[in-house]
Formats: C-alpha cells, sequence, structure tokens
C-alpha cells in the first residue's frame, strides 16, 4: 500500500498525478486499481492539439480526444490539457488570438459535458514549447483565454528545462503554477544521441545555476514511458510508443549494433522489411528503443527534487497505459513521491 503523504517533517506535500495521453480516454479497470494503490486522484488528460495547418497556415484543432468510458473516473480531479505547437504563435494576429480563445473555451466547455461533470474544472493546464521570439504572443494567448474562464479556474503551463534556467531570456507564462517537464532533455532527432528522453547529465546543466526561485510555484512532471525512434536516411522518421522491450530481438529482422551487452538504449538496423505497430520499416532504418528503467527515473527524481518546488506539489507522471503498470511499480513511485518530499537536505 502505498503511503498517501509524505511523513511529518517533510518539507514538501506531494499529490501524486498521471498523465493521460491517448486518443481515446477509457481507464482500463487495473488502471484504476493503479491509480487508487497510489492514492492518485488527479488526471492530466490531453483534450486536444492546436497546430497550424500545412496546406493553408490556418489554426486547426487536431488530435480531438475520443471519449468512450467515462465509468472509471469517479472521484478523480480531470485536468483538461492542451497540447499548442509553437509555429500557432509565429506571426499571429490579434484577431487570430481572439478566435482561438473563444473556440477553445467552447472546446472545454464540450469537454466538461463530454465527461459528466458537474461543474467546470478547477484547472486548465497548457503545453506549449514557446521560445523568444513567440513568448509575447503566447503569453497573450493565455491571458486572453484566463479573462474567458470562470474566475476561480486556475491556468497551469508546462516550463522546459531551458525555460526554468533562463527565465529573463525565455520569459515567464502569466499563469497560476508552472509543470516543470523533467525530461526530453536530449535531441530526439539525433540518430546518434543516446538516450533523448532523459540523461542525468544533461539534465543535471539546466539544474545547476538556475534561479534559487522561479516566479510561479512550480509542479513537477516526471518521465514513466518509453519509445521507438525509428530514422530514415539519418533523419528521425517515426515515433512508434511503448514498443516492448523484446520487439528487437528477432534477429532475423534486425541487426543489432555492436554496443556490447546490456547496452542502453537499444539499438539495431532493420534487415529485413517489417511491420511494426502498422508502421512499415524498410531495410536500412536504424531503430533505437529508449526506455525509463525504475534506476534512471530514481536519478531523476533525485536532481528534480534539487528546484524550485512549490512547499505543495503535484507529481505528475507520464503517462498512462498498461506497459507503465508493468514496467514502475506502485511502490517504486511512492519512492519518488517521498523523494521529493525529502530533498537530499531533510534526509537522514
Amino acid at each position: 500500500m502505498a503511503l498517501p503523504a509524505c511523513r511529518q517533517e517533510a518539507p514538501r506535500i506531494v499529490t501524486p498525478a498521471f498523465y493521460y495521453w491517448k486518443t481515446t480516454l477509457s481507464v482500463s479497470a487495473d488502471e484504476r486499481s493503479y491509480l487508487d494503490r497510489l492514492n492518485c486522484k488527479k488526471l492530466y488528460v490531453k483534450w486536444l492539439d492546436i497546430g497550424r495547418s500545412d496546406v493553408t497556415g490556418a489554426i486547426t484543432p487536431y488530435a480531438l480526444l475520443e471519449i468512450t468510458d467515462t465509468s472509471a473516473l469517479s472521484g478523480l480531479a480531470i485536468v483538461p490539457t492542451v497540447f499548442i505547437t509553437n509555429a500557432v504563435f509565429k506571426g499571429i494576429s490579434g484577431q487570430e488570438t481572439e478566435r482561438m480563445a473563444d473556440n477553445l473555451k467552447g472546446s472545454l466547455d464540450a469537454f466538461v459535458r463530454a465527461t459528466g461533470r458537474a461543474n467546470f474544472p478547477e484547472e486548465i493546464q497548457f503545453d506549449c514549447d514557446w521560445t523568444v521570439s513567440t513568448r509575447e504572443a503566447y503569453f497573450l494567448f493565455l491571458q486572453k483565454i484566463k479573462k474567458r474562464l470562470p474566475p476561480d479556474t486556475r491556468i497551469s503551463a508546462t516550463i522546459r528545462l531551458h525555460q526554468y534556467k533562463f527565465p529573463d531570456q525565455t520569459g515567464v507564462p502569466p499563469a497560476d503554477r508552472g509543470m516543470l517537464m523533467f525530461y526530453n532533455t536530449g535531441d530526439v532527432d539525433d540518430p546518434a544521441a543516446r538516450n533523448s528522453i532523459f540523461r542525468p547529465e544533461d539534465a543535471g546543466k539546466y539544474v545547476a545555476g538556475a534561479p534559487k526561485t522561479y516566479p510561479i510555484p512550480l509542479d513537477l512532471a516526471l518521465p514513466v514511458f518509453s519509445w521507438l525512434l525509428v530514422y530514415r536516411e539519418d533523419a528521425l522518421w517515426k515515433i512508434i510508443p511503448d514498443v516492448p522491450d523484446a520487439a528487437l530481438a528477432d534477429t532475423l529482422r534486425f541487426m543489432p549494433l555492436q554496443n556490447g551487452p546490456g547496452q542502453s538504449p537499444v539499438e539495431v538496423y532493420v534487415q529485413s522489411g517489417t511491420f511494426m505497430s502498422g508502421h512499415y520499416l524498410r531495410p536500412g532504418d536504424l531503430l533505437r528503443q529508449e526506455t525509463i528503467t525504475p534506476a534512471l527515473l530514481l536519478q531523476a527524481t533525485e536532481l528534480a527534487s534539487q528546484t524550485n518546488l512549490a512547499d505543495e506539489t503535484t507529481v505528475a507522471f507520464f503517462h498512462l497505459d498498461e506497459a507503465a503498470l508493468q514496467r514502475y511499480p506502485v511502490q517504486l513511485l511512492d519512492t519518488v513521491c517521498q523523494m521529493i518530499c525529502l530533498p537530499e537536505k531533510k534526509k537522514h
């Protein structure tokens, strides 16, 4: 049984949460049991993506969540999460900003109805990796949507590690809270990268020398996922999520690189054309399977505990699925929460 809260001497109160990043909302009985054993009562549910059309350049919503079963959501706080590409805010007009805020408010109302909620969510999260050139437009949008929401609705915004370390350069979003995304530290486009999800040496560069305080309260997101990166002609071609660990063991189809026994990540070349998760892999494609092992998750937690997290912190794991249930036991995630409760300076 996971401990519901930190020990009394803990400097932080930690609330466990999960991201739900699928295209269809249907929490299984096993997933709900897993959440309950962790005493997790909050889900950050991706509602839709917003991008620009490759054809017309128009701001377009896509990947709208399909809601098929809400029976397992009882007792859970649901935080609708909206992913917006940085391209949306490049050259955006004032009229487009107003229209996007209006349309999104209507979409969020539809989310409330579809999930059978009696009240508007207490929190809405926006996920955008803004840049120096787009920050003013993105921050203006956050202000516009805030005015359209019920007055007691909190807005949270994701914060990448480079934005955390250099707030004077990147700006600080006008949000009630930030979610520090403690992963995706490497270059996913680089075929030679070792693990683009998380490497302690990469993350450590952003923790070291960061300002002692961040201007808005910070929650924390940690990775509990794996993916298969497919490189074709030295460029990233496809990301395939949650491929089983043994999927690349077939030496008739895949030729392992000479990385040595136990090397992580696993890298192979495709020898014989084959399908995987509905995608056709060609001979010569380079495949790199990146995984957050339990040991690596604990390393990430140790580093994250050194950042300026809020006294009352949500620790959100990305993301909930059957693979996470198998790879990350409840006891492991409870240990993670306890480590955030008790940073190194408080441990005995």
